[in-house]
């Protein structure tokens, strides 16, 4: 059985910054982030997917408040801001039953491990 990369290393502070921003707007309720329109972004860690969660927002966002719409929207948009190499961090060979082999790149500010 292996770990996922961010599991291991934790996110980028940028990246980590935006959710931890959206978490305080959202007074800690983070179910808007993993459970609506940003699923595929927050929950199951594919920076790379906010732009198409943006795309396809209005599907999937029927069960959240406005205000949590606003926030969650904002934080998609937030992570489009970002250098493609704080988005697209995982390396692309990622063997997951060694994630110590695979270190964060030196080139971005990286949050510490556990992150979530």
């Amino acid at each position: 059985m292996g770990i996922c990369w961010y599991c291991h290393w934790g996110w980028p502070k940028a990246i980590r910054d935006i959710y931890n921003q959206a978490l305080e707007k959202l007074k800690g309720n983070e179910a808007p982030l993993h459970f609506g329109p940003a699923h595929i972004v927050w929950e199951d860690e594919n920076f790379d997917s906010a732009k198409w969660c943006l795309d396809n927002f209005d599907k999937y966002s029927q069960r959240l408040t406005e205000e949590e719409k606003a926030i969650v929207r904002w934080s998609l948009e937030q992570i489009l801001t970002l250098p493609e190499n704080v988005i697209n961090s995982e390396p692309e060979d990622y063997d997951d039953k060694h994630p110590q082999n695979y270190p964060p790149p030196q080139n971005v500010e990286w949050e510490n491990n556990g992150i979530i």
